[in-house]
């Protein structure tokens, strides 16, 4: 009896020989430098694209200088000393601003964040200050503490305190209860359960708040500063833009902005560190 050999459907064959050719492999080298490069493209672009618009006589160079305008005015600034000795009052102000927020931040978060029935209580205040802008503040803070440094600095700590008050609240409120009981099954004590777990689960959830006070620090640092004052960023802008300086008066925007990218770099890094342990658990080996 003959045998009948069934061919399978055309096509079919191909499909499978698809199936078992591995997918591209990316590029290792764009893959590593790809951020770096796409990075300085969109520098690029938004570079030579502000110099156009002055250039062009689109917007009068009153009101916007050019790059390289900005940039020598921003040299130059820091060679004299005149934009040099602005910016480190500035940096004084913010720093201890942020460091007093973020003890007491922390410190009166974890508390809170520890009891339920004090997080209950705290909602409410926590959902009026949250949305209220630190604007309509700066009169307050001028009335009872005047225009010197005391007023400064509390902006600052008002501004810096409550994303990281808040964002610990929830984190320490958030921590899985199943580490807690296994804790307590091995028969940890609350010490030892709080500085070993709690802590470390809460810390991921709390840099975000971390960052965002950081940022907001020199945010409101500048608009204290605009109030009054002798020295400082935020009155070297003013003074410049007072003054039809224009060049020095982005020179102090520049300023401010690399001050900005060095904080979130500092702040990435020290989450980095601080997170490692949270890596090993998610990252695929």
């Amino acid at each position: 009896m003959a045998t009948t050999i069934t061919e399978p459907p055309r096509g079919e064959d191909h499909r499978h020989d698809e199936d078992l050719i591995a997918p591209k492999a990316p590029n290792p080298w764009l893959a590593k430098y790809g951020r770096v490069i796409y990075g300085a493209l969109g520098l690029a672009f938004f570079l030579t694209l502000w110099w156009w618009v002055v250039d062009s006589g689109s917007v009068s160079d009153l009101y916007l200088s050019t790059p390289q305008d900005t940039v020598r005015a921003f040299i130059d600034g820091l060679a004299d000393g005149t934009l040099r000795s602005e910016v480190l009052p500035s940096v004084q102000r913010a720093l201890l601003g942020f460091v007093i927020a973020l003890v007491t931040g922390i410190s009166l978060g974890i508390f809170v964040g520890s009891f339920q029935i004090f997080q209950r209580l705290a909602e409410p205040v926590l959902l009026f200050f949250r949305n209220l802008s630190l604007l309509a503040l700066l009169p307050v803070f001028v009335v009872f503490l005047g225009i010197g440094e005391e007023s400064k600095v509390a902006i600052v700590v008002w501004a810096c305190f409550w994303p990281i008050f808040i964002n610990a609240v929830g984190a320490v409120g958030g921590v899985e209860r199943l580490l807690i009981n296994a804790a307590r099954t091995l028969g940890a004590g609350r010490g030892y359960i709080f500085t070993r777990v709690v802590l470390p689960a809460a810390i991921p959830a709390i840099f975000p708040g971390i960052r965002l006070a950081a940022a907001n620090a020199f945010t409101a640092l500048v608009a204290a500063e605009l109030v009054g004052g002798a020295h400082g960023i935020g009155i070297y802008i003013n003074n410049a833009a007072l003054r039809y300086q224009t060049p020095q008066m982005y020179a102090g925007i520049l300023a401010l902005g690399l001050i900005g990218i060095l904080v979130n770099g500092v702040m990435t890094v020290a989450e980095w560190r601080l997170t490692s342990w949270q890596r090993g658990l998610t990252n695929k080996s």
